[in-house]
């Protein structure tokens, strides 16, 4: 083998090499919504201490889902509320902004991926009113 060919083939392999010392989840992924990653926590979660205060905040306001005005017959402001639109199967879909889904909240920005994945994994620990 020439030596242009072996310093080649040496310097290509520890580019290679090189190149992934350095990966790790929270480099490549910052936006990940993974217990302990990026601040969110989603392993101790709660209709009352997380979850109703996302939708008071971004839902549950006048003109919109709120018990007082209820757009789309939604009300969003309680946990029956709350619950009936999980049980519809239609919460997820409209707040992660799903193709044949309403976009929510309406004419704002999305929940942040850690809200999302807030209300998912009180969802799927049952949804319960605690």
């Amino acid at each position: 083998m020439n030596f242009a060919i072996k310093i080649g083939t040496f310097f290509l392999a520890s580019v290679c090499l090189y190149s992934c010392y350095r990966d790790n989840q929270s480099s490549l992924y910052p936006k990940s919504s993974a217990p302990g990653s990026s601040g969110c926590d989603t392993s101790d979660v709660s209709f009352s201490g997380t979850v109703q205060p996302v939708f008071l905040q971004n839902c549950a306001l006048s003109g919109c889902h709120a018990s007082s005005s209820p757009t789309g017959g939604y009300v969003l402001d309680n946990y029956n509320g709350v619950r009936s639109v999980v049980l519809s199967g239609r919460l997820i879909g409209a707040i992660d902004h799903s193709a044949g889904y309403s976009a929510m909240p309406k004419d704002a920005a999305m929940l942040s991926d850690c809200d999302i994945a807030m209300i998912i994994s009180w969802i799927n620990k049952g949804a319960q009113n605690d």
